[in-house]
C-alpha cells in the first residue's frame, strides 16, 4: 500500500467523522424552521406581564 492513498483515506475519514454529524444537524434545523414557517409561526403567543408579578414590581432601596 502506497503511503499517498493511507493519508488520503485518513483525511476523508477525518472529514466525514466531523462534517457528517454537522450536516445533520443543520438539515434538522432547516426542517424545523420549515415546519415552523409553514404552520404559520408560534401558535402560542407570550403572556404579557401582569401588573402584580413581584419581578417587574419596583424595589425600595434604603
Amino acid at each position: 500500500m502506497d503511503r499517498k492513498d493511507t493519508n488520503w483515506n485518513r483525511i476523508g475519514l477525518a472529514a466525514a467523522v466531523v462534517l457528517v454529524p454537522g450536516g445533520f444537524l443543520l438539515g434538522a434545523a432547516l426542517l424545523a424552521r420549515r415546519y415552523r414557517q409553514k404552520s404559520g409561526g408560534d401558535s402560542t403567543p407570550m403572556p404579557d406581564a401582569r401588573d402584580d408579578d413581584p419581578a417587574t414590581e419596583p424595589t425600595i432601596s434604603a
